[in-house]
């Protein structure tokens, strides 16, 4: 059986774990006492390309591909080749309707921007990820003095999408908004929209999920905290802030506080696979130390690993509220979050 396309499916391909920043709610802030940045590498371009002939072999199509995890995916030496892969893939194949990436912009140079700048018939978002107005609150979160070079290049980076007129890719510039940043949201939404409307780009606010569409976003995004009642604080400053500003969050069918009673079935385990730079396999972006590693895309294909024996039986378990076998999920925080994606019953029945 072809898998069925799930809305807000999206697969991550970890380019690279390796960061030209340090932010303080990222694993890199850790260094090499955190598993995962214990080795740091690149993705091999033959692992790349076997996912995506892979997928493209049995059929698959997700929302979504992610070229990024836990490092800056610009500073990878085959980035453009990468990205063209990706976006093959999409327009011969259908594997993918989009490619989102996440980058720091330390790394938007010309080279990384005449890559960005095109026509493709895929749409393509990039987030910015900023989270401050001001260079002092931007080195505590961010762990470098990085300010000023970050914003020259966005500004050039829009001055040439301005010059060439290119349709993609619409730039999202982002704000993870927690306890340590809120009073800098009004800030950061002014700086933003003034760069986009000096250049004559349609620009908008938007929280907790990006709007269809392809002008600019200033998008406040909500913090993942590492424990439940963390979570809740952090929810609380981000709808605040929120207030404050006047922009709408999205109804979630489930809020926050029902996932922190009764988390319920993740959606992870059918919208979410996770490749890391190495070519291990994971069952979503918050297993960082891969915990619940299904295993690695050198030796067995991810059509295998993701839709194989082992993960359809994890699947039913999953979908009563069992996770035996998955040792990530026993603390996991994403369901208590505004940023957790939904999953229904129609849709798990569509697995079979």
């Amino acid at each position: 059986m072809t898998p069925p396309r799930l809305a807000g499916s999206y697969l991550v391909l970890e380019t690279t774990n390796q960061c030209s920043l340090a932010c303080v709610h990222c694993t890199v802030a850790e260094g090499t006492t955190h598993p995962h940045h214990a080795q740091v590498g690149f993705m091999a371009e033959e692992i790349f390309s076997a996912v995506l002939d892979d997928l493209a072999r049995v059929g698959a199509q997700f929302d979504t591909l992610i070229p990024f995890w836990l490092g800056e995916p610009l500073l990878h030496p085959s980035f453009g080749a990468l990205y063209q892969a990706g976006l093959r893939a999409a327009a011969t194949h259908g594997t993918f309707r989009r490619v989102e990436l996440h980058t720091n912009a330390t790394h938007l140079g010309r080279d990384r921007v005449r890559v960005a700048l095109n026509a493709s018939p895929v749409p393509q978002t990039w987030h910015f990820s900023l989270d401050a107005a001001s260079p002092e609150r931007y080195r505590q979160i961010k762990g470098r003095d990085s300010f000023a070079a970050v914003e020259a290049n966005l500004l050039a980076f829009l001055d040439e999408r301005a010059r060439t007129g290119a349709r993609w890719p619409r730039p999202i510039f982002q704000m993870i908004v927690g306890e340590n940043n809120a009073d800098e949201v009004g800030a950061f939404a002014d700086r933003w929209r003034r760069a986009c409307a000096a250049r004559g780009m349609p620009v908008r606010l938007a929280a907790q999920n990006v709007p269809a569409g392809e002008e600019a976003v200033v998008f406040f995004r909500q913090l993942d905290a590492p424990t439940p009642a963390e979570q809740l604080r952090a929810n609380a400053a981000y709808r605040a802030a929120m207030a404050r500003m006047g922009v709408d969050l999205p109804r979630p069918t489930r809020t926050p506080e029902a996932f922190a009673a009764e988390p319920g079935v993740c959606s992870c385990f059918w919208k979410s696979p996770v490749v890391g730079w190495d070519g291990r396999v994971t069952t979503c972006v918050r297993d960082n130390r891969f915990e619940n590693a299904l295993g690695n895309v050198r030796d067995t294909p991810l059509s295998e690993l993701w839709w194989g024996a082992r993960m359809r039986a994890g699947r039913a378990g999953v979908s009563e509220g069992r996770y035996a076998g998955f040792p990530a999920c026993s603390n996991c925080y994403i369901p208590r979050s505004a940023n957790y994606t939904d999953i229904d019953r129609a849709e798990i029945a569509l697995w079979g």
